[in-house]
């Protein structure tokens, strides 16, 4: 309600213009674009990764007669450095120094590596290891994410 002289009250809270809605609108649009680019570079590195990852289990499963999970943590662990290398140049473009960086994602990846092992251990008795291996893997995808951007890359 305003005085009678048609001014609002100092006490009435004030409206967005249009503008400043348009404005805040296209940011939120934008802010939700560089977001999902983010993610789908992230699954694309982490995809090569994890192709990496599922082909040496094979390799080490069926050539070198290995273990399932020991064969598992060992693939798991070649591929995290190509794909610490990748998400920190191409995902995040992170200007973290590696120094600081890196550690960070050693400390993850063995999260990682133990939640692997746990999962794709207990998934061993209902499905077959590649099977095991990619479901164990998209159920670790979110949480990596979240906290290699969060926490490790820092952005």
């Amino acid at each position: 309600m305003g005085h009678r002289s048609g001014e609002p009250h100092a006490s009435a809270t004030p409206r967005l213009g249009p503008d400043i809605m348009r404005q805040l609108s296209l940011l939120t649009g934008f802010l939700r674009a560089a977001f999902a680019v983010r993610v789908l570079r992230y699954a694309l590195v982490g995809g090569c990764a994890a192709l990496l990852q599922v082909c040496l289990l094979t390799l080490f499963i069926e050539l070198a007669d290995m273990n399932a999970v020991v064969a598992s943590t060992l693939a798991l662990s070649i591929s995290v450095m190509v794909n610490y290398s990748l998400q920190h140049r191409v995902t995040f473009r992170s200007k973290s120094k590696h120094t600081v960086a890196a550690p960070r994602f050693v400390v993850l990846a063995l999260c990682t590596l133990a939640a692997n092992a746990v999962l794709f251990n207990s998934l061993l008795a209902v499905l077959p290891y590649i099977a095991a291996q990619i479901v164990t893997l998209g159920a670790i995808f979110p949480v990596n994410y979240y906290l290699n951007r969060t926490l490790t890359f820092r952005i």
